[in-house]
């Protein structure tokens, strides 16, 4: 199997395992934790969530020059996090691949089930701009996935086994050394 179709298929198991981690802890509290758990309390974990999409946002820029092609088109390795309102008041945060960028907008398909949107699925077209984007992500050369700040700042609140397996696939450090 060649390094190109290991990575797809490493990508979308990771990305399963990411996007159930990072949400998860959005909806676990300390009431439905098992006693050996690791919590971070609402506050804390609001903050770290808020840190982690900061320096997100803060390498944005140099993500999309490498993760878009001359046409506009996102690299198979790479997803990007985004908010979305349902209802004009709840937010949530969705992982969007493949993605683009088409006459000025972003526009991508949901990769996970959005939870307070009836209207929107799996699969379905979402359009954004970069003020939506919390985080990204996108392996490299080395087989590591660089970037998913905010499943690094939840890795205490995972599980010793899914936190293993996750650190395993992430590179040392979010941003490449180069950048």
């Amino acid at each position: 199997m060649n390094w190109k179709r290991r990575g797809r298929i490493f990508g979308l198991a990771l990305l399963g395992i990411n996007f159930v981690a990072a949400n998860a802890g959005y909806s676990i509290g300390p009431a439905q934790a098992g006693a050996s758990d690791p919590v971070l309390a609402g506050a804390a974990r609001h903050a770290a969530l808020t840190a982690a999409e900061t320096q997100a946002r803060a390498h944005l820029a140099k993500f999309l020059d490498i993760a878009l092609d001359d046409r506009g088109m996102a690299r198979d390795n790479a997803a990007i996090k985004i908010v979305l309102t349902a209802d004009g008041t709840r937010e949530e945060t969705v992982w969007v691949a493949p993605f683009g960028l088409r006459d000025g907008r972003y526009v991508g398909l949901l990769v996970n089930e959005p939870k307070a949107m009836d209207t929107k699925h799996i699969g379905d077209a979402v359009a954004f701009d970069e003020s939506q984007v919390r985080d990204w992500y996108f392996f490299g050369d080395d087989g590591k996935m660089y970037g998913s700040y905010t499943t690094r700042a939840l890795l205490p609140t995972m599980s010793p086994k899914s936190a293993r397996q996750i650190t395993r696939i992430l590179a040392p450090t979010p941003a490449p050394a180069h950048w």
